[in-house]
């Protein structure tokens, strides 16, 4: 992850937080990329699951 994307605060639950640091400890990656790793996973998931449903509507 480069230092020189911009940064911002997040809030999270307590609860979340600590899962997040688990998936981060588990998967060997710092809290930053198990964040940023699980936000594009979601976002590649979302995106197959929309071309899934157009191709069902032709």
């Amino acid at each position: 992850m480069s230092r020189t994307y911009p940064q911002f605060k997040l809030r999270l639950p307590a609860e979340l937080r600590a899962q997040v640091e688990q998936g981060a400890k588990t998967s060997r990656r710092s809290l930053n990329s198990e964040i940023v790793f699980r936000l594009e996973s979601s976002f590649t998931a979302q995106a197959q699951h929309k071309d899934a449903c157009h191709e069902n509507q032709q």
